[in-house]
C-alpha cells in the first residue's frame, strides 16, 4: 500500500464504487464516505470493505458537524456524492437541492485550505448548461465554454442542475480566495452496474421484465459512456497537471438518438417487440453530447467497451435472464 490518501464522497454509488474499487486495487489508502440514500451495501460493496486499504465512513456530508468525523491529511478528494436520477429531480426536489450542494460547501470548508490536498474533483454534469443547448441553441457537440445556467426556476428538474452549477462555482470560488486546487469533471450520461434507477438504460431494462418495452424521449440524442472508461479517464485527468484548475468533459462523442439506444438493448435481449415510445420529461434537453477535444489533449483516450458491451455488462447486471445469447 503506498501513502496516497484518498477520500471519495458518493464512494458507495455507482462511479463511486468502482472509482473506489480502482484505486485501492493499486494500492491507494481509500475513504469511502456516503450516507445510502442512493447507494446500496451489496456484496459487491461489502467485499470492497474487506480490503486492509479501504474504510467507511457512513455519514451525511449535508451535515457539518458530521463532517467532523471525515480523516485528515487527504491528497485526493474525488467528490461524486449527490442525489441523482431523473424521476428524483421532479418528485423529490428539495432532496434533490440540499444532498447536492450542502455536501459541496462542508467538503471544502474542511478541506479548501488545507496545502496537503493535491486535488480537489468534483463531478459535473451536462445538466448544468442544458439551457444552453435548449434556448440558445448551442453547438452541439457541446465544449467547456459553453455557458451555464437555469432557464426556468420554476421547473423543479433544474433541482440538480442548479445544484451542479452551483457546486462549479464553489470550487472556482474557493480556489480563487483561497487557492483550493480544483479540477471539474462533467459527466455525460456514465452508465454501467449499480446505478440504481430513475436512468433511461435502467429503466428500460427494469420496465422490459414486466414485458413493458416503453420509451419517453424517443428523438432525444445523448452520448453514454460505460463506468468502467468513466474511471480511468477521471482518474487521468484528476492526476494531470494539465487538468488543474481546469472544466473537463468526460464522455463519448458518439452521439446515439435515444430510440436507437433501445434499440440496441432489444437486440442484444433478442427481441423483436414494438417499443411504445412516450414524450420527453418536461424540461429535457433534446440534444446531448459534448466535444471531448479538451480531454483527448490531456489523456489517451481509448475506451475499453464500445455501446454495445456496455449495455451488455449493464443488462447482465440487472436482468441476466434477459439476454438472448449469455456468454
Amino acid at each position: 500500500m503506498n501513502n496516497t490518501r484518498i477520500l471519495i464522497s458518493g464512494g458507495a454509488g455507482a462511479i463511486g464504487f468502482q472509482l473506489a474499487k480502482f484505486l485501492a486495487d493499486r494500492g491507494d489508502e481509500t475513504f469511502i464516505a456516503d450516507n445510502f440514500i442512493r447507494s446500496e451495501r451489496d456484496q459487491d460493496f461489502l467485499s470492497l470493505l474487506k480490503l486492509d486499504n479501504v474504510t467507511e465512513i457512513n455519514v451525511d456530508l449535508s451535515d457539518q458537524t458530521s463532517c467532523n468525523h471525515l480523516p485528515h491529511d487527504i491528497d485526493y478528494i474525488y467528490h461524486l456524492a449527490a442525489f441523482n436520477g431523473t424521476q428524483n429531480f421532479y418528485n423529490r426536489s428539495f432532496q434533490v437541492l440540499s444532498h447536492s450542494t450542502l455536501p459541496t460547501i462542508n467538503l471544502i470548508k474542511k478541506y479548501g485550505k488545507d496545502t496537503r490536498l493535491k486535488r480537489f474533483i468534483y463531478a459535473g454534469s451536462s445538466e448544468s448548461y442544458a439551457c444552453s443547448v435548449t434556448k440558445f441553441a448551442w453547438p452541439v457537440p457541446t465544449d467547456e465554454t459553453v455557458p451555464i445556467g437555469v432557464d426556468d426556476a420554476l421547473n423543479p428538474r433544474w433541482s440538480y442542475g442548479g445544484s451542479k452549477l452551483h457546486g462549479e462555482i464553489a470550487c472556482v470560488a474557493a480556489n480563487c480566495e483561497f487557492n483550493m486546487p480544483f479540477t471539474i469533471v462533467r459527466y455525460h450520461n456514465i452508465f454501467g452496474p449499480r446505478m440504481g434507477d430513475s436512468h433511461v438504460i435502467p429503466d428500460f431494462i427494469n420496465r422490459a421484465k414486466e414485458g413493458r418495452f416503453e420509451l419517453f424521449g424517443d428523438k432525444d440524442t445523448r452520448s453514454f459512456l460505460y463506468v468502467t472508461d468513466a474511471v480511468r479517464l477521471t482518474t487521468a485527468v484528476a492526476e494531470s497537471d494539465k487538468a488543474l484548475n481546469q472544466i473537463i468533459h468526460i464522455g463519448s462523442e458518439k452521439e446515439v438518438k435515444i430510440i436507437e439506444l433501445a434499440e440496441t438493448m432489444m437486440k442484444i435481449m433478442g427481441r423483436d417487440d414494438k417499443i411504445i415510445t412516450k414524450p420527453s420529461p418536461a424540461g429535457s434537453v433534446k440534444r446531448r453530447c459534448p466535444d471531448i477535444s479538451k480531454l483527448k489533449s490531456i489523456v489517451d483516450f481509448s475506451p475499453a467497451y464500445s455501446l454495445e458491451q456496455g449495455l451488455y455488462e449493464t443488462i447482465n447486471y440487472y436482468a441476466p435472464e434477459l439476454l438472448a445469447n449469455k456468454e
